[in-house]
């Protein structure tokens, strides 16, 4: 089956030529011959879009894109009038009408400008009463919609949960939505992340949330320093109703898939990583769920309300929908909050996105490569603290030859000497 699109028209006539030519094209189409009727049948059926007439008795096209527009941000709309006029058909595509097409109209015309707005709408789950914890994880993808019902099902296991996916997939907010729909909801929900802790701050808040009853999570778990990771698996060994110690406490970790190669390597302890493979949900990067963009961008448009710029040109449009985004969810974000706030006209224009998308795509690459050195440094200093400054087990460990492993502790100002027990 087709995408289902809605065509609205009090001319019966018209209606059932538009529905035809649709059906010709592979569509399935929905008939309304009232705005009030559409509406009904857009929140029963929820649309990929709708074709209205905009003279109509009683609701008219451009009062009805306005409900549609309330609802549904992300649905394109297409008006077809017989009295459009070029400041009319301004005025709607600046209040974020996808396409306005003036009677008599061509009827390739007409299915091109249906194609591309199925292209940039993906389909919308209508809203269920039992989905206020997920609310703020915006998606109509599949496999999304899967892994958020196992997250439900995992929400109240008390064992130990991983989160796994690429920077700004949304794993914080996740386990937020978890917590919320657990038992735990009305308990502190605490945030340590890993690359930043001290041991003795670590422990502390290791203490006032496993002692706790509500969630502790261990962002970029892969970070933690070794030390801190034996305090870990030893604490999880404590937990639960039958251990000497109350600790009834949710952990959940997140972590990029660079976890795979610090246990690899030996960076992170191989017993921990087990304990909490049992259970784990891999969240997709954003290229993975492109349907999903219309969605995010409608989302972050209506939580920027108040900016002069209302909604996004079709042309910019495309450009958000077929970028690579690697900095996912997040990085989405960046780009639709800095075009509506530099915007000066109600429709962001394709220009100011694809300058925006430059300009986030070079700051992206500098901080990879800030990245890729700073979790290096980390990363010899953490071997040098494992090993005591024993630089040719520390080589081994990084697999290594001990020249090309002093050639990167001088590229970053190390000496092991420093590291050697009775030396600091």
């Amino acid at each position: 089956m087709g995408a289902r699109i809605l065509v609205v028209d009090d001319d019966r006539d018209l209606l059932a030529l538009i529905t035809m030519r649709l059906q010709s094209a592979g569509y399935t189409v929905a008939q309304a011959a009232s705005g009030e009727e559409a509406l009904e049948i857009f929140r029963a059926e929820r649309p990929r879009a709708v074709v209205t007439d905009l003279r109509m008795d009683g609701m008219d096209g451009h009062a009805l894109f306005e409900r549609l527009h309330a609802e549904a941000p992300s649905v394109p709309v297409i008006i077809l009038t017989a009295h459009g006029t070029i400041p009319e058909a301004v005025a709607a595509t600046q209040r974020g009408v996808f396409s306005f097409l003036t009677k008599p109209f061509d009827s390739r015309e007409l299915l091109a400008r249906v194609a591309a707005a199925v292209a940039l709408s993906p389909p919308i789950a209508a809203e269920r009463d039992d989905a206020a914890w997920r609310r703020e994880i915006v998606s109509a993808d599949p496999a999304m919609d899967e892994l958020l019902r196992t997250a439900h099902r995992l929400a109240d296991d008390p064992q130990p949960l991983l989160l796994k996916g690429p920077p700004g997939s949304g794993k914080e907010l996740l386990a937020r939505a978890m917590h919320q729909c657990s038992r735990r909801a009305r308990k502190p929900f605490r945030v340590l992340p890993c690359a930043e802790s001290t041991d003795a701050e670590a422990d502390a808040r290791f203490d006032a949330a496993l002692d706790g009853e509500g969630t502790l999570l261990l962002d970029g778990i892969e970070r933690l320093p070794l030390p801190l990771q034996a305090r870990l698996q030893a604490r999880i060994g404590t937990m639960g109703p039958f251990a000497g110690r109350r600790c009834f406490a949710r952990l959940i970790a997140t972590a990029t898939p660079s976890l795979e190669t610090a246990v690899h390597d030996g960076s992170f302890r191989a017993d921990l990583y087990y304990h909490f493979m049992l259970n784990t949900l891999t969240l997709p990067g954003l290229a993975a769920r492109r349907g999903d963009i219309p969605l995010l961008i409608a989302h972050f448009t209506a939580q920027a309300a108040g900016k002069t710029a209302q909604a996004f040109s079709p042309e910019a449009m495309t450009l958000l929908c077929e970028a690579p985004w690697p900095g996912n969810v997040r990085q989405l974000r960046s780009i639709v909050e800095q075009a509506l706030a530099l915007a000066v006209t109600p429709l962001v224009p394709a220009s100011l996105v694809r300058r925006l998308l430059a300009e986030e795509n070079a700051r992206e690459m500098a901080a990879f490569d800030d990245a890729r050195r700073a979790f290096e440094h980390d990363y010899l200093v953490q071997l040098l603290k494992t090993t005591c400054g024993n630089v040719a087990q520390a080589a081994r460990i990084a697999r290594r030859n001990r020249t090309e492993f002093y050639k990167l502790l001088a590229r970053h100002g190390l000496d092991p000497v420093r590291f050697k027990p009775g030396t600091r």
